[in-house]
Protein backbone atom coordinates (compact mmCIF):
# COMPACT_ATOMS: atom_id res chain seq x y z
CA UNK A 1 0.00 0.00 0.00
CA UNK A 2 1.07 3.69 -1.04
CA UNK A 3 2.18 6.45 1.52
CA UNK A 4 -1.47 7.89 0.02
CA UNK A 5 -3.23 5.25 1.13
CA UNK A 6 -2.38 4.56 4.39
CA UNK A 7 -3.09 8.32 4.81
CA UNK A 8 -6.79 7.62 3.54
CA UNK A 9 -7.02 4.50 5.11
CA UNK A 10 -5.94 6.56 8.53
CA UNK A 11 -9.06 9.29 8.40
CA UNK A 12 -11.63 6.98 6.22
CA UNK A 13 -11.56 3.78 8.32
CA UNK A 14 -12.07 5.99 11.83
CA UNK A 15 -14.84 8.11 9.85
CA UNK A 16 -16.90 4.95 9.03
CA UNK A 17 -16.93 3.51 11.72
CA UNK A 18 -18.24 6.95 13.64
CA UNK A 19 -20.92 6.64 10.67
CA UNK A 20 -21.66 3.31 11.78
CA UNK A 21 -21.66 3.52 15.14
CA UNK A 22 -24.07 6.27 14.62
CA UNK A 23 -26.45 4.83 12.59
CA UNK A 24 -26.59 1.69 14.29
CA UNK A 25 -27.84 4.07 17.68
CA UNK A 26 -30.15 6.15 15.25
CA UNK A 27 -31.57 2.76 14.16
CA UNK A 28 -32.17 1.53 17.87
CA UNK A 29 -33.50 4.70 19.38
CA UNK A 30 -35.02 5.91 16.54
CA UNK A 31 -36.13 4.26 13.66
CA UNK A 32 -38.90 2.28 14.95
CA UNK A 33 -40.77 5.21 15.59
CA UNK A 34 -39.95 6.65 12.56
CA UNK A 35 -43.06 6.79 9.56
CA UNK A 36 -41.88 5.30 6.09
CA UNK A 37 -40.73 8.45 4.83
CA UNK A 38 -38.58 9.59 7.07
CA UNK A 39 -36.80 5.98 7.49
CA UNK A 40 -36.55 6.59 3.52
CA UNK A 41 -34.76 9.66 4.47
CA UNK A 42 -32.72 8.31 7.44
CA UNK A 43 -31.36 5.34 4.83
CA UNK A 44 -30.78 7.69 1.64
CA UNK A 45 -28.69 9.80 4.26
CA UNK A 46 -26.66 7.30 5.72
CA UNK A 47 -26.03 5.59 2.07
CA UNK A 48 -24.51 8.52 0.79
CA UNK A 49 -22.60 9.56 3.66
CA UNK A 50 -21.10 5.65 3.26
CA UNK A 51 -20.40 6.59 -0.65
CA UNK A 52 -19.07 9.75 0.86
CA UNK A 53 -16.30 8.63 3.32
CA UNK A 54 -15.50 5.61 1.00
CA UNK A 55 -14.69 8.40 -1.68
CA UNK A 56 -17.08 6.77 -4.01
CA UNK A 57 -19.24 9.65 -6.15
CA UNK A 58 -22.64 8.27 -7.47
CA UNK A 59 -23.40 9.59 -10.71
CA UNK A 60 -27.09 8.07 -12.71
CA UNK A 61 -27.97 7.92 -16.31
CA UNK A 62 -31.03 6.17 -18.55
CA UNK A 63 -34.56 7.07 -16.79
CA UNK A 64 -34.09 10.57 -15.28
CA UNK A 65 -36.84 9.44 -12.87
CA UNK A 66 -35.59 6.33 -11.35
CA UNK A 67 -37.87 3.41 -11.02
CA UNK A 68 -41.34 3.30 -10.25
CA UNK A 69 -42.89 2.34 -6.87
CA UNK A 70 -43.84 -1.01 -6.55
CA UNK A 71 -41.75 -2.60 -9.05
CA UNK A 72 -39.08 -5.34 -9.50
CA UNK A 73 -35.92 -4.20 -9.70
CA UNK A 74 -32.98 -6.92 -10.76
CA UNK A 75 -29.58 -5.94 -10.98
CA UNK A 76 -25.67 -6.92 -12.00
CA UNK A 77 -23.99 -7.58 -8.81
CA UNK A 78 -20.17 -6.25 -8.22
CA UNK A 79 -19.74 -5.82 -4.43
CA UNK A 80 -20.89 -4.99 -1.23
CA UNK A 81 -21.19 -1.33 -1.88
CA UNK A 82 -23.99 -2.31 -4.32
CA UNK A 83 -26.41 -2.06 -1.78
CA UNK A 84 -25.39 1.74 -0.81
CA UNK A 85 -25.24 2.72 -4.22
CA UNK A 86 -29.09 1.64 -5.34
CA UNK A 87 -30.18 2.73 -1.46
CA UNK A 88 -28.40 6.37 -1.97
CA UNK A 89 -31.05 6.68 -4.74
CA UNK A 90 -34.51 5.85 -3.37
CA UNK A 91 -35.54 2.67 -0.41
CA UNK A 92 -35.61 -0.45 -1.75
CA UNK A 93 -36.09 -3.89 -0.12
CA UNK A 94 -33.16 -6.55 -0.75
CA UNK A 95 -33.51 -10.44 -1.52
CA UNK A 96 -30.18 -11.12 -0.39
CA UNK A 97 -28.06 -14.58 0.24
CA UNK A 98 -28.89 -15.59 3.99
CA UNK A 99 -24.82 -15.59 4.23
CA UNK A 100 -24.70 -11.98 4.94
CA UNK A 101 -26.91 -12.35 8.27
CA UNK A 102 -23.10 -13.26 9.52
CA UNK A 103 -21.67 -10.56 8.32
CA UNK A 104 -19.90 -7.99 10.74
CA UNK A 105 -21.96 -4.86 10.80
CA UNK A 106 -23.48 -4.71 7.37
CA UNK A 107 -25.78 -7.40 8.46
CA UNK A 108 -27.07 -4.97 10.28
CA UNK A 109 -27.43 -2.42 8.60
CA UNK A 110 -29.06 -4.26 5.61
CA UNK A 111 -32.11 -5.44 8.05
CA UNK A 112 -32.89 -2.27 7.99
CA UNK A 113 -34.11 -1.72 4.86
CA UNK A 114 -35.83 -4.42 5.66
CA UNK A 115 -33.70 -6.91 3.49
CA UNK A 116 -35.62 -10.79 2.98
CA UNK A 117 -33.25 -13.28 3.64
CA UNK A 118 -33.23 -16.54 1.31
CA UNK A 119 -31.41 -19.96 1.08
CA UNK A 120 -29.93 -21.01 -1.31
CA UNK A 121 -31.45 -24.27 -3.10
CA UNK A 122 -34.16 -24.34 -0.73
CA UNK A 123 -38.03 -24.65 -2.83
CA UNK A 124 -39.63 -24.11 0.60
CA UNK A 125 -37.46 -20.70 1.22
CA UNK A 126 -37.79 -19.58 -2.21
CA UNK A 127 -41.72 -19.69 -1.41
CA UNK A 128 -41.38 -17.65 1.88
CA UNK A 129 -39.39 -14.63 -0.25
CA UNK A 130 -42.27 -15.25 -2.99
CA UNK A 131 -44.86 -14.80 -0.31
CA UNK A 132 -42.81 -12.29 1.73
CA UNK A 133 -41.62 -10.14 -1.28
CA UNK A 134 -45.71 -9.78 -2.48
CA UNK A 135 -46.17 -8.94 1.11
CA UNK A 136 -44.27 -5.81 0.16
CA UNK A 137 -45.49 -4.63 -3.08
CA UNK A 138 -48.77 -4.59 -2.33
CA UNK A 139 -47.39 -1.83 0.48
CA UNK A 140 -45.69 0.01 -2.45
CA UNK A 141 -42.25 -1.61 -1.76
CA UNK A 142 -39.63 -1.44 -4.49
CA UNK A 143 -37.78 -5.11 -4.20
CA UNK A 144 -34.63 -5.84 -5.52
CA UNK A 145 -32.55 -9.51 -6.16
CA UNK A 146 -29.06 -10.10 -8.11
CA UNK A 147 -29.99 -12.92 -10.47
CA UNK A 148 -26.33 -13.69 -11.20
CA UNK A 149 -26.41 -15.23 -7.93
CA UNK A 150 -22.91 -14.01 -6.68
CA UNK A 151 -20.55 -11.17 -7.78
CA UNK A 152 -17.93 -10.50 -10.95
CA UNK A 153 -15.52 -8.21 -11.41
CA UNK A 154 -18.45 -5.89 -13.38
CA UNK A 155 -16.98 -6.10 -16.78
CA UNK A 156 -19.29 -8.50 -18.05
CA UNK A 157 -22.36 -10.97 -16.89
CA UNK A 158 -22.32 -14.11 -15.25
CA UNK A 159 -25.37 -16.58 -15.99
CA UNK A 160 -28.87 -15.24 -14.57
CA UNK A 161 -30.92 -17.57 -12.13
CA UNK A 162 -34.75 -17.25 -13.40
CA UNK A 163 -36.26 -18.01 -9.85
CA UNK A 164 -36.61 -15.15 -8.80
CA UNK A 165 -38.55 -13.84 -11.89
CA UNK A 166 -41.43 -16.09 -10.25
CA UNK A 167 -41.97 -12.24 -8.69
CA UNK A 168 -43.41 -11.24 -12.04
CA UNK A 169 -45.30 -14.02 -12.77
CA UNK A 170 -47.67 -13.52 -9.66
CA UNK A 171 -48.47 -9.93 -10.72
CA UNK A 172 -48.39 -9.77 -14.50
CA UNK A 173 -48.71 -5.82 -14.49
CA UNK A 174 -45.61 -5.27 -12.08
CA UNK A 175 -43.27 -3.25 -13.61
CA UNK A 176 -39.60 -5.03 -13.60
CA UNK A 177 -36.94 -2.30 -13.82
CA UNK A 178 -33.30 -3.57 -14.52
CA UNK A 179 -30.33 -1.31 -13.35
CA UNK A 180 -26.43 -2.10 -14.78
CA UNK A 181 -24.12 -0.91 -12.21
CA UNK A 182 -20.74 0.12 -12.77
CA UNK A 183 -17.78 1.30 -10.92
CA UNK A 184 -14.67 2.99 -12.49
CA UNK A 185 -11.58 5.33 -11.48
CA UNK A 186 -11.38 8.94 -12.96
CA UNK A 187 -13.59 7.95 -15.74
CA UNK A 188 -12.34 4.99 -16.56
CA UNK A 189 -13.54 0.97 -16.05
CA UNK A 190 -12.63 -0.25 -12.71
CA UNK A 191 -12.91 -3.86 -10.83
CA UNK A 192 -11.31 -2.37 -7.45
CA UNK A 193 -14.70 -1.89 -5.43
CA UNK A 194 -15.34 -5.83 -6.70
CA UNK A 195 -16.12 -8.30 -4.22
CA UNK A 196 -14.68 -11.53 -5.47
CA UNK A 197 -12.66 -14.45 -5.43
CA UNK A 198 -11.48 -15.39 -2.43
CA UNK A 199 -11.08 -11.55 -0.96
CA UNK A 200 -12.48 -11.34 2.25
CA UNK A 201 -15.13 -8.24 3.26
CA UNK A 202 -12.14 -6.80 5.42
CA UNK A 203 -9.69 -6.41 2.21
CA UNK A 204 -12.56 -5.30 0.40
CA UNK A 205 -13.15 -2.28 2.25
CA UNK A 206 -9.47 -1.51 2.54
CA UNK A 207 -9.08 -1.55 -1.46
CA UNK A 208 -12.39 0.69 -1.42
CA UNK A 209 -11.18 2.29 1.17
CA UNK A 210 -7.13 3.65 0.00
CA UNK A 211 -8.00 4.19 -3.48
CA UNK A 212 -8.70 7.74 -4.98
CA UNK A 213 -11.02 9.03 -7.73
CA UNK A 214 -13.49 6.11 -7.35
CA UNK A 215 -17.04 6.37 -9.11
CA UNK A 216 -20.06 3.82 -9.10
CA UNK A 217 -22.69 4.45 -12.17
CA UNK A 218 -26.00 3.21 -11.73
CA UNK A 219 -28.03 3.29 -15.13
CA UNK A 220 -31.79 2.72 -14.99
CA UNK A 221 -32.78 1.11 -17.91
CA UNK A 222 -36.78 1.47 -19.11
CA UNK A 223 -39.51 -0.34 -16.96
CA UNK A 224 -41.41 -3.38 -18.71
CA UNK A 225 -43.94 -6.11 -18.33
CA UNK A 226 -44.80 -9.66 -18.21
CA UNK A 227 -47.72 -8.79 -19.66
CA UNK A 228 -46.11 -7.79 -22.68
CA UNK A 229 -44.52 -11.68 -22.69
CA UNK A 230 -46.49 -14.65 -24.99
CA UNK A 231 -46.93 -18.21 -24.12
CA UNK A 232 -48.20 -19.37 -20.54
CA UNK A 233 -47.70 -17.82 -17.40
CA UNK A 234 -46.10 -20.23 -15.40
CA UNK A 235 -43.09 -20.41 -18.78
CA UNK A 236 -41.61 -16.34 -18.37
CA UNK A 237 -39.45 -16.67 -16.04
CA UNK A 238 -36.99 -17.59 -18.64
CA UNK A 239 -37.92 -15.44 -21.20
CA UNK A 240 -38.03 -12.48 -18.70
CA UNK A 241 -34.20 -13.41 -17.30
CA UNK A 242 -33.74 -13.20 -20.44
CA UNK A 243 -34.67 -9.76 -21.22
CA UNK A 244 -33.89 -8.12 -17.74
CA UNK A 245 -30.12 -9.99 -19.27
CA UNK A 246 -29.88 -7.89 -22.35
CA UNK A 247 -30.57 -5.16 -20.79
CA UNK A 248 -28.42 -5.01 -18.15
CA UNK A 249 -25.50 -6.33 -20.53
CA UNK A 250 -26.16 -3.11 -23.17
CA UNK A 251 -24.06 -0.70 -21.03
CA UNK A 252 -21.78 -3.31 -18.70
CA UNK A 253 -18.46 -2.55 -18.44
CA UNK A 254 -16.43 0.04 -20.38
CA UNK A 255 -18.22 2.45 -23.18
CA UNK A 256 -17.02 4.23 -26.09
CA UNK A 257 -13.04 4.94 -25.98
CA UNK A 258 -12.85 3.17 -22.41
CA UNK A 259 -15.00 5.80 -20.42
CA UNK A 260 -17.76 5.46 -18.56
CA UNK A 261 -21.05 7.35 -19.24
CA UNK A 262 -21.54 10.17 -16.69
CA UNK A 263 -24.99 12.81 -16.66
CA UNK A 264 -24.02 14.64 -13.33
CA UNK A 265 -24.07 13.22 -9.96
CA UNK A 266 -27.14 12.32 -8.07
CA UNK A 267 -28.33 14.66 -5.24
Amino acid sequence: MTLQGWRRLSWRLPALAVLVLLGLVWAVAFMPWLGRAMRALAMKTFARGLLAICGVRLYRTGQPTGWPNPCLLVSNHISWIDIYVVLAQAPVVFIAKSEIRSWPVISWLVRLSGTIFIERGSRHALRGVLHQAAARFQSGHAVLFFPEGTTSDGLGLLPFHSNLFSLAQQDLDLPICPLTIRYGQYGHASTVPAYIGEMTLLQSMVAILTTPGLSAHCHVHPSFYARDFEGPVKQLRGPLSDHARGLIASVTGPTVDGHLLKDGPVV
